[in-house]
C-alpha cells in the first residue's frame, strides 16, 4: 500500500502540473498566485521564479496536504504520497529548468522540449505538459510537433553554435 501511496502521489503531481499550468497559468482571467509569475516566464524565456518563492509555496502545500490526508489515511501512507508528490514536483521544477538552460541529456528529453517549445513559441492554448504529454492528449490540448520555430531573440545557448541552430538540433529546431 505504501508504494501505492508513492505512485498515486506521483501521479497526481502530474495531473496537477497540467491543471495548474493550463487554468492558473493561461485559462484564468485575473492575477493569482501563479499567473503573474508564469506570464513572467513566457515574456522573459530565461525567466525563472526564485527558488524561496517555490520553496515557500512547496512548503505550504506539503504541510496542508499532509494535515488533510493523514486525517483520512494512516500517516505511513500520507507520507509515502507526499514523497511521491515532492518527488514528482522536484523532477518537474529540475526537468523544465533543464529545458531552458542545458543540453538535452537524452532522446525523450528533445521530444518533451518540442512539447514545451512549442506551446512557447506556437499556442499557448496547447501543449501544457512539461514532465509528461500524457494530460494534453487526455484533455484534447495535445499537439503533435516535427519542428519548432524559434524566435532568435528567445533562442537557447544550448541550441545555438554561433548565430545558427547547432547541426545536432536542426531537425528539431529552427530561427525565425
Amino acid at each position: 500500500m505504501a508504494i501505492i501511496s508513492f505512485l498515486l502521489g506521483v501521479i497526481v503531481w502530474s495531473f496537477l502540473e497540467y491543471i495548474i499550468h493550463r487554468f492558473l497559468g493561461h485559462v484564468h482571467k485575473g492575477k493569482n498566485f501563479f499567473k503573474s509569475e508564469h506570464l513572467r516566464h513566457h515574456g522573459k524565456f530565461a525567466y525563472f521564479a526564485p527558488i524561496y518563492k517555490k520553496a515557500g509555496s512547496a512548503l505550504l502545500v506539503f504541510g496542508f496536504l499532509y494535515f488533510i490526508l493523514s486525517l483520512l489515511v494512516p500517516s505511513l501512507f500520507a507520507l509515502m504520497f507526499l514523497l511521491g508528490f515532492s518527488f514528482m514536483y522536484t523532477l518537474y521544477e529540475v526537468t523544465h529548468f533543464r529545458f531552458h538552460a542545458r543540453l538535452p541529456i537524452a532522446a525523450p528529453f528533445v521530444i518533451l522540449r518540442k512539447h514545451h517549445f512549442y506551446h512557447h513559441f506556437h499556442n499557448p492554448k496547447t501543449n501544457f505538459g512539461v514532465t509528461t504529454r500524457i494530460w494534453d492528449r487526455v484533455f484534447g490540448t495535445f499537439t503533435a510537433v516535427e519542428k519548432v520555430r524559434v524566435p532568435k531573440k528567445m533562442a537557447m545557448i544550448w541550441l545555438l553554435e554561433g548565430e545558427e541552430i547547432k547541426e545536432l538540433y536542426a531537425p528539431d529546431f529552427y530561427l525565425a
